[in-house]
Formats: C-alpha cells, structure tokens, sequence
C-alpha cells in the first residue's frame, strides 16, 4: 500500500494511507542504503508485516527540521516578545533559497501595541527582495483569513523561533488541531520549547507541518555561496559581470545597481553584509 508519512515518535511512523493511519516500522536495509524515512516522505508499505518497505525519490529535503516533499515555508516571527529580528528573519529566507523552497514571512502579536510605522517599513524591505509579508493576531484574528489563503493546497512546512506563536497560528487557522502553545519567558528573553516533534496536519486539499521551534540557525554557508542565495540575489548573481561577485567593491555588480536604485532595500543589503562577514571564503580570492 501507498501512504505519507505524517509523525514520527521513538522509531514508529504514523503513515496515513486511504483515509487510515498505520503505526509502522521501517526496513533495516534503509540504514545501509543511506536513507532515513522522515515526515512527508511518500512510501510503499506492507499492511501485514506493518513495514515500510520503499521510500519514493523527493521533490524536496530540509534536514533541519527534518521533513521531505514541501511545496512552501512559512516562516512565523513575532513583533514582540520575542522582538522581531531582520537579520534572523534572512537567515530563514536565505535558508529556504538554499533548498529551492518558497518562502512567506508572517508576523504575529500584532495586537500588542506595536508601531504602525515598524509594519509598514518591514513590509516595504521584504517587498523589495520580492517576499511577501503578512501581519496577524492569534488572539484576535486580525489578518487571519489572509494567511489561511497561503496554506490551501500547499504542503507548508511553519518555521520560526521559540515563543513567536507557530502553534497558537496553527490552532487559529483550525481549532480542531489542539496543539500545544509554547510562552515566552520575560527571564530568558526567549521562548520555550513546546512542540517536540514534526507533525503533518491535514488542511484544504494540502498539510501543515507544524515543527520545533529554532533557538538559533546556523547558515553554514561559504561567502560565495550567500551571494548566491541571499534573497533576491539568487535572481541576480547571474547577471554580474564577475561570476563570484560578492556584491560588495565588484564593479558592473547587477546587486549594487539596484541598490542604488533603491529597488533593494538597504536594510536588506546591510543584513547581507552581517552575514557576509560571519561566513568564510571557499577558496583564495586572490594569489598573494
């Protein structure tokens, strides 16, 4: 039989398959073979043995969190408690560039007083690099009928720090889900944990993916491959004239032209170069 795998817990995956959920085993020979079945996997399984005997090739891959065969991340912030962070907010953009996943940005607790003026300047930088920003309140349900449209026949995988409210969006968009909230902690100056595990939930045609929340994220990337991936460099990089263009004293850069033509926002390029310098050169620039 065919079915997805929509939760893992202790080496037992819940596979949904013909509108029943089996509790199943996988093959040893995955392990020699170098693959690890995981969320969102398609698989073939045996509905005697109870064993998942074939994982079929995927369309996409995150390792971290782990889940296969997305279509989308939607990547949750909050605007306050945690304060909201342009720089951790590219790390994640930059993050889905690099598995050639589309990305949405949702900024939560909009009902805490905050700035309209803040909204309005975080809308036009991500508009700039070409992401889309929606502003909601989980308590209110303010802005909550157009983050639902995103989720509709999609595989969305929700991402986000600890304590920005991925689980109280979830159980907004559908109250049946009864996922367990997280809080921040005024102390720590951050979240807690609450969601352990990668869950797919079933929504309009498609699956939410609800995950654990991230502390931090580490890029891991060489410098010249943020000037790659980087959000909208990825649709520009091609069209410098130096192919390791850094976009940073490069001459004829197509990144720095539309800078300066304001087409790119320069809080945007001012992460860029945060990120740039905490990365390390894949091979010498230059011969000494």
């Amino acid at each position: 039989m065919k079915g997805l795998i929509i939760a893992l817990s202790c080496g037992i995956y819940s596979v949904s398959s013909e509108g029943t959920i089996y509790n199943l085993t996988a093959r040893g020979v995955f392990r020699n073979q170098g693959i690890k079945p995981t969320v969102g996997d398609e698989v073939e399984f045996n509905p005697d043995s109870m064993v998942i005997e074939i994982v079929y090739p995927r369309t996409s891959y995150l390792k971290r969190p782990p889940i296969a065969n997305i279509s989308q991340i939607i990547l949750v912030f909050s605007l306050k408690e945690p304060e909201f962070s342009y720089l951790l907010a590219f790390k994640y953009l930059t993050y889905a560039n690099m598995h050639n996943i589309k990305a949405s940005l949702v900024l939560t607790k909009i009902d805490k007083g905050i700035d309209e003026s803040l909204m309005k300047e975080i809308k036009e930088v991500f508009s700039s690099v070409g992401i889309n920003t929606y502003f909601v309140s989980n308590k209110t349900k303010d802005g909550l009928n157009e983050v639902k449209k995103l989720f509709a026949n999609e595989i969305s995988c929700v991402m986000g720090q600890t304590g920005v409210g991925k689980s109280s969006l979830i159980n907004a968009i559908d109250e049946n889900y009864e996922r367990e909230i997280g809080e921040y902690s005024f102390a720590l100056g951050r979240g807690k944990h609450r969601t352990k595990e990668v869950i797919l939930l079933p929504y309009q045609g498609g699956y939410i993916a609800d995950t654990p929340g991230f502390s931090s994220l580490d890029l891991n990337l060489y410098k010249e491959d943020l000037a790659v991936f980087f959000p909208s460099f990825n649709n520009l990089y091609n069209k410098c004239y130096y192919s390791d263009c850094l976009h940073v004293s490069e001459n004829k850069c197509a990144v720095k032209d539309k800078i300066s033509e304001g087409a790119i926002s320069k809080k945007a390029y001012e992460c860029y170069l945060k990120l740039l310098d905490e990365a390390i050169f894949k091979k010498e620039r230059y011969s000494k």
